[in-house]
């Protein structure tokens, strides 16, 4: 976040920057996997890793979002190559970088924090278990990285008692763990036959190396293969067990810091593969599918928000007063607000907040800002069941006028909607919670 609005500070502030941000996070990472995998892949194996890189769906999605995870797969990719390299040449200048990977990835994400720390555990163990003496040097760097995690920890730990009353993400489950593993090569919000084929094809060929890794030839690429898969699944892993015995931080988007571990075993396959012709088609079709799968995301949208507002104006004149219930649509509404006229108003929550907004006015208590008699539009993200209290709260102190929804028409899987509450404000009503469940789930 600091960087990026040293970023936007340099370039300016708007949305071309904000995403071009991203996408310099992918591009570093083909960067670092060409010129820093030569090491380990050798030349022809560097270049076939960046190929797999190019044709990761999820990779492509996340690079025109301005959202950290770009460089969160960047950080763990480096941690990767150099927690590799220093195991097998003990050099300090290996250590170092694997240092600084390690910290960027502290300080990015906390899935991309869990990588790191199951990377460089798998080091230490290896370590150890080989006798190196390298292992007190590595330890120290351990510490070290821990030390000057100091100044975020205070945050770390307001955060973690944060989501322990309540957190969107849904409980883990079968479902959530398969798409875990799915998601990196499908559409993202959608699946199509293309990208069924790529999770099979993509599956297939890990399935088929780690097979394959038993044989003599595979023993120069064995470590990093066990090593690219321990840190995916082992990443998974941990949050799945905090998932089930504390609160469920388990969902497919955060798979995206260690998405390019999945690359390492075809990578080692086409290595391996000596037919020429063999190798061209799993290349080609690899890169086909990754693109056709890639393409349409790049115009999809996460919400309606210049649409609704259009829609608000010009189907419910009457309305002035948006409220919202999440912070997802109070950014981006006032941001098209425009000269629409509509004015934006916000309940406190404990999970959210959007005093990044000065143009959301906020408020405890609906009575704050409504007279009785007065009509407004209460607005709500795609039945995100975030600040229930909130909606259950207005719902129970008005009366419903209509119930709509507003679809995203731009794009052919507008999968993504935003609800409309035409309401009419009662007062304060402290019992008229059992009401407001029927006016919720009222067509």
């Amino acid at each position: 976040y600091l960087v990026l609005r040293l970023f936007t500070a340099l370039f300016g502030l708007n949305a071309v920057t904000l995403r071009l941000f991203s996408v310099l996070g992918v591009l570093s990472t083909i960067i670092l996997g060409y010129f820093t995998g030569q090491r380990i892949f050798g030349k022809k194996g560097a270049i076939y890793f960046c190929l797999m890189l190019i044709s990761l769906p999820m990779l492509a999605v996340y690079s025109h979002q301005a959202r950290m995870y770009t460089w969160a797969a960047f950080s763990i990719t480096g941690v990767f190559f150099y927690s590799y390299l220093f195991m097998k040449s003990g050099k300090n200048h290996d250590l170092l970088l694997l240092f600084t990977f390690t910290l960027i990835a502290m300080y990015i994400h906390y899935y991309s924090m869990v990588a790191a720390a199951v990377a460089n555990l798998c080091v230490l163990l290896h370590l150890l278990r080989t006798k190196n003496k390298k292992w007190l040097h590595h330890l120290f760097s351990l510490l070290s990285a821990a030390l000057l995690f100091l100044p975020w920890l205070s945050m770390f730990i307001i955060q973690v008692k944060r989501v322990q009353h309540a957190y969107w993400v849904p409980e883990v489950s079968f479902t959530t763990i398969l798409h875990c593993f799915a998601i990196p090569f499908t559409e993202q919000f959608w699946t199509t036959g293309y990208s069924i084929a790529m999770v099979i094809l993509l599956y297939g060929l890990i399935f088929f190396t780690v097979f394959k890794s038993h044989k003599k030839s595979f023993s120069e690429f064995r470590l990093i293969l066990w090593r690219s898969l321990y840190i995916f699944i082992g990443t998974l892993l941990v949050a799945t067990i905090i998932s089930v015995f504390s609160q469920s931080i388990l969902f497919s988007r955060y798979v995206v810091p260690i998405v390019t571990m999945l690359v390492i075993p075809p990578t080692i396959l086409l290595i391996q593969i000596k037919l020429k012709w063999l190798k061209l088609i799993l290349i080609s079709l690899i890169l086909f599918l990754g693109i056709r799968i890639s393409v349409p995301t790049f115009s999809f949208s996460y919400g309606p928000y210049k649409q609704t507002v259009e829609y608000i104006t010009a189907n419910y004149p009457g309305i002035r007063k948006i409220l919202h219930i999440t912070e997802h649509t109070a950014g981006p509404l006032v941001e098209y607000t425009g000269n629409s006229g509509l004015s934006h108003y916000w309940l406190k929550a404990e999970m959210s907040n959007v005093d990044a907004f000065p143009q959301v006015h906020q408020y405890k208590q609906p009575g704050e800002f409504l007279e009785p008699g007065e009509v407004y539009c209460a607005v709500r993200f795609n039945n995100l069941d975030l600040n229930e209290d909130n909606l259950d709260r207005v719902l129970s102190e008005s009366e419903l006028v209509k119930k709509d929804t507003v679809r995203d028409n731009k794009v052919e899987h507008g999968l993504i909607m935003i609800q409309l509450y035409l309401l009419k404000y009662k007062g304060s009503q402290p019992n008229g919670n059992s009401e407001s469940t029927d006016l919720k789930n009222n067509n």
